[in-house]
């Protein structure tokens, strides 16, 4: 483990939350104007706010290991400043779900409850017992008795949880704060929100597992099965990855900001690899919301 410094601290905790939280708020933003014709904040903070919690949170909790190591002073000399972070995020997310209808608040919980949860240990007699034969059915009695259930245990659940609340969870927010109805009357040509839902899926789920090849050696030798340690191979993901951009691509082939993020996240999947610095595989994660930055610059000199 390596020793916290001020700036990864910084990092981890801050920074890397806030560039998150910008593409929801991108997203958000266009799901906004395709409902309703118009950007509505509530749901934009409700999703960005949310990000940065679920996001900093966790990364707080990580930092925790090196209490009593090097990193130590650091920790408890930046944890005040996290928790004022967190805190006015929180005050934000309250304000916003407070002018906004009950569904959204519902909505909101729902879709950020597995986040919260991702590496909690769940104790499974709890939850009941058909749920732990379906988790445990290859465990012995033993097992069962001392291993808790751990979200991110699940094969594929990393990747199969960050696409649905990227595109479900933020399209469920966004529609329940407008209080729209299910078919939108605006025209928001060459979008359409179930394009734009299946679209946001595919490019983070895509993003997720983009994310899991950088960290193959390391899940694969603590036994996380992510996609590509499943896979046992990284030549195998990218074909499986570029698959689905390239069926994407063709499905909405009469949206030219879906190609081109479709073929800008495919040519990601080739160059991007596991020796690649991190901040680089910020690109995937704005391979969509780069796109969407553009149609709105685009619409707002009349170049449409």
């Amino acid at each position: 483990m390596a020793t916290t410094t001020a700036s990864s601290f910084v990092s981890s905790v801050i920074l890397q939350p806030l560039i998150v939280a910008i593409s929801s708020a991108v997203l958000s933003s266009l799901l906004s104007y395709e409902i309703a014709g118009m950007l509505d904040w509530r749901p934009i903070v409700i999703c960005a706010t949310s990000d940065v919690l679920v996001i900093a949170a966790d990364h707080l909790k990580d930092q925790e290991v090196d209490i009593g190591s090097q990193g130590a002073a650091v920790i408890k000399r930046f944890t005040p400043l996290a928790h004022i972070f967190l805190a006015l995020h929180a005050s934000l997310l309250v304000a916003a779900l407070s002018l906004s209808p009950p569904k959204a608040t519902f909505f909101t919980a729902v879709f950020t409850a597995p986040a919260f949860l991702w590496t909690t240990p769940l104790d499974l007699s709890r939850i009941g017992a058909i749920l732990e034969r379906l988790v445990w059915a290859n465990y012995s009695q033993v097992d069962k008795a001392h291993r808790p259930f751990i979200i991110k245990r699940v094969p594929g659940m990393k990747a199969f949880f960050s696409g649905t609340i990227r595109s479900c969870g933020v399209f469920s927010v966004v529609h329940s704060a407008l209080q729209s109805p299910w078919e939108s009357t605006h025209n928001a040509l060459p979008w359409t929100i179930a394009e734009t839902v299946v679209w946001s899926m595919v490019n983070r789920t895509g993003h997720c597992i983009m994310s899991d090849v950088r960290d193959y050696d390391e899940d694969k030798q603590a036994g996380v099965p992510t996609i590509p340690v499943l896979l046992d191979s990284l030549l195998k993901t990218r074909m499986l990855l570029t698959i689905v951009h390239a069926a994407v691509l063709t499905a909405f082939r009469h949206n030219s900001f879906i190609v081109a993020s479709s073929c800008f996240a495919i040519g990601l999947v080739w160059i991007l690899g596991k020796d690649t610095p991190k901040p680089y595989f910020r690109l995937s994660l704005h391979s969509q919301s780069i796109f969407i930055v553009t149609y709105a610059v685009l619409l707002a000199f009349d170049l449409l």
